[in-house]
């Protein structure tokens, strides 16, 4: 059993890991897709957000959904879910991804971006252990096109890197990769542990969702 030297908490695969918050983007221009909000679209009858929650509790110690208008998201979310505004507004996933990470209460925090039908706690162990056992600021999985950071497990402790972003103004989720230490978990690492790519997909639109068979509630 692997000792990380500091506190763990027991993940539902009976493995031991750090404790780990869950970050659910829902914030920035990203949010509206076809006059809608992303994280409210139907999916198995529950909305995106509802289903990013479920599927992410069971590993996370807390659910942190960082968002530029919390008001509409009051009314949805389970009462211990906590809601903090983004760090700055109109810096897209960086006010958030600042926000959250500063305030997360775990030394770890897995991040999703909230168009993410997906989530895959499987993975996120994955990412977790090469992130943790590197000493990187994040892990993220990877392929032929490049990174995916809206999937990414985060060093709590690189939060001041990205609020340094945010505050800048000119910089996007594009300049990550060159601001932060980062590994990376492969396709094919992936694949030869038996976890699909799926949950790197972003949804584009309601209807990606139901040709995707999320309409019956399938689970990935």
């Amino acid at each position: 059993m692997a000792s990380w030297g500091f506190e763990p908490d027991v993940c539902p695969a009976g493995s031991v890991f750090p404790s780990v918050s869950g970050i659910i983007l829902a914030g920035g221009k990203g949010r509206f897709m076809f006059g809608e909000v992303k994280a409210l679209w139907p999916i198995g009858g529950e909305t995106m957000l509802e289903r990013q929650i479920r599927l992410m509790r069971p590993w996370c110690r807390e659910i942190v959904v960082a968002t530029d208008t919390p008001r509409l998201f009051l009314p949805i979310v389970p009462r211990d879910v906590r809601i903090v505004t983004d760090y700055a507004p109109g810096r897209g996933p960086l006010g958030g991804m600042a926000a959250g990470l500063s305030l997360a209460q775990s030394r770890y925090a897995w991040i999703v971006d909230s168009g993410m039908p997906d989530p895959s706690a499987a993975a996120a162990r994955v990412l977790l252990a090469r992130c943790a056992a590197g000493g990187w600021d994040a892990a993220w999985p990877s392929d032929a096109g490049g990174p995916y950071p809206l999937h990414g497990v985060y060093d709590c402790a690189c939060a001041g890197k990205i609020v340094r972003m945010a505050e800048q103004g000119t910089a996007g989720l594009s300049d990550l990769p060159n601001r932060l230490a980062w590994a990376e978990v492969t396709e094919t690492e992936f694949a030869q542990m038996g976890i699909g790519f799926r949950f790197t997909r972003s949804a584009r639109s309601p209807c990606d969702l139901l040709h995707s068979g999320h309409a019956a509630g399938e689970l990935i």
